[in-house]
């Protein structure tokens, strides 16, 4: 067993050695890139060089595309502004709901893990922190215990009271 271990040991650092040396050899014999040999390989492959001045030059011709993009960025600010109008209508309407403060039924669907569980009491308004309420959860050790079903929640509800409906 050592002697394979030891041949093998052997060939690894014989074919390092060997590609240590063809690297060097093949990096010695690169040339640095410079203005001549450009020139030579445009030449050679039917490219034309520009100047900077030549190129700038050039740039006027292509701002209507840059007048499309600056349009669309516009449209997309104005979809973001209904969106954001939207949101704030959705957030006055929790905030009523949150002023109602009445029980509501919340259905968690089987094959829901237990994370998903807390984001969805979080987004709902029952819970205040997801992360929290999941480390609750794990230290009373009845994370397992969580069960799918239609419950009857209302929101602001301490963990302790969350975590006994949804264990029942």
């Amino acid at each position: 067993m050592r002697t394979n271990l030891r041949a093998f040991a052997i060939g690894i650092l014989f074919a390092t050695g060997v590609m240590g040396v063809a690297y060097s050899v093949v990096s010695a014999g690169a040339t640095s890139l410079n203005e001549e040999s450009v020139q030579a390989y445009a030449a050679e492959n039917d490219l034309h060089l520009l100047s900077k001045e030549e190129y700038d030059e050039l740039l006027p011709y292509v701002e209507p595309v840059e007048e499309k993009k600056t349009e669309q960025k516009e449209e997309v600010k104005e979809e973001s502004k209904n969106n954001e109008e939207a949101k704030e209508e959705e957030t006055k309407e929790v905030e009523e709901k949150e002023e109602e403060n009445e029980p509501f039924e919340i259905v968690i669907p089987d094959g829901m893990a237990t994370y998903e569980i807390t984001a969805l009491l979080a987004r709902e308004g029952i819970i205040e922190d997801d992360k929290k309420f999941d480390a609750y959860l794990e230290d009373k050790n009845i994370a397992t215990k969580v069960r799918s079903g239609t419950f009857t929640m209302k929101k602001g509800m301490s963990y302790e009271e969350a975590a006994d409906v949804l264990i029942k």
